[in-house]
């Protein structure tokens, strides 16, 4: 009985265990140029400029969220470009970095991930928000 346990018990532990060690599949990567669609866009939606906006063919949800984000700030500084990448052949993420002010005066840092597809343009959200205790 105590031979079949511990068969048991290596015969689930040992491909457990490869499977947890063994490299994972990387997601290819190449880091790219920022593209001028997406600085376009980014620059329209902290400034909600609706004819820009328009013009770039985003939906009415992102230019509705672009007209909430004006009006919650008093203060948007120009996005800095951190990076870009291409993602699987396709699709290109932008990362943006802005330092705003709220309508109380307090300074905050936002961060928005802009993808870019044969000339469409999107908003990928974050993920909540992390507090730290």
């Amino acid at each position: 009985m105590g031979t079949v346990a511990v068969g048991a018990l290596v015969g689930f532990l040992v491909p457990t265990i490869s499977a947890d060690l063994a490299p994972e599949p990387e997601i290819a990567q190449q880091r790219v140029a920022e593209s001028p669609v997406a600085r376009r866009f980014i620059d329209a939606f902290v400034a909600d400029d609706q004819p820009t906006l328009a013009a770039l063919a985003v939906s009415a949800d992102l230019v509705n969220r672009a007209t909430r984000f004006k009006a919650e700030y008093r203060q948007v500084d120009r996005p800095i470009h951190l990076g870009s990448w291409t993602v699987n052949g396709g699709v290109t993420l932008h990362a943006y970095s802005a330092r705003v002010i709220d309508g109380e005066g307090v300074e905050d840092q936002l961060a928005w991930r802009v993808a870019t597809a044969a000339g469409s343009v999107g908003i990928i959200d974050p993920p909540g928000q992390v507090t730290t205790p």
